[in-house]
């Protein structure tokens, strides 16, 4: 798998295509969503200014999402 790859599974398994969608239309749950894309993207940017190869979730934001997730 190709970094970004692994990435957007990141993202996904946090919260699926089914609640991105959800809170884009009806803004259910729009600001964990929020949280979990910003988090991730930002980590997967350090990642490719690092030249890694291999993306793999700091620990801190698992334990922030998983904490400040509303399900």
């Amino acid at each position: 798998m190709s970094l970004k790859t692994e990435c957007q599974a990141a993202i996904f398994n946090y919260v699926d295509a089914d609640t991105q969608r959800n809170a884009a239309l009806t803004g259910e749950h729009k600001e964990y969503v929020t949280l979990v894309i910003a988090l991730i993207r930002g980590d997967y940017h350090r990642h490719v200014k690092a030249g890694l190869t291999e993306f793999v979730l700091d620990d801190d934001i698992a334990v922030t999402l998983t904490e400040e997730c509303p399900w």
